[in-house]
């Protein structure tokens, strides 16, 4: 039986890795969002209220930037908030048994991003893809 994407992303160290580096990001760009949604707050309200341009504000909001934890208290400072953190016990399975294709979709093009960094074939590539 042929594996799903989220199946293989989670089969060895660095896919699991991956997986919850990229949900850190997403749960952070999601709550700053969150925020902005909530105080009516928009990404040019924002840049200036944070000091930043907004083409660095959407970059920083994009997901694809690694943001320092400074930057996030400043954003969130900047929106009278701040990030309420909890560390949880890794769950792995309860993630691959709660896994819609509709939510790794998005997951896939950032994953692939990581894989150009690595020497894998073009069979792999094609495979993982399937997988998605």
């Amino acid at each position: 039986m042929a594996k799903t994407f989220i199946e293989k992303l989670m089969s060895d160290e660095e896919g699991r890795k991956l997986y919850f580096r990229e949900d850190l990001i997403f749960e952070t760009t999601e709550a700053i969002c969150k925020v902005m949604d909530e105080k009516h707050i928009s990404k040019a309200e924002l840049s200036r209220l944070a000091g930043v341009s907004k083409s660095n504000i959407t970059q920083l909001l994009s997901g694809d930037q690694n943001m320092r934890l400074s930057t996030v208290a400043d954003l969130l400072y900047s929106l009278d908030s701040k990030l309420d953190v909890t560390a949880v016990p890794l769950d792995v399975d309860s993630i691959l048994e709660g896994a819609t294709f509709d939510q790794w979709a998005p997951a896939m093009e950032a994953t692939m991003r990581q894989f150009e960094y690595q020497e894998i074939s073009i069979e792999e590539r094609k495979e993982i893809t399937q997988a998605a």
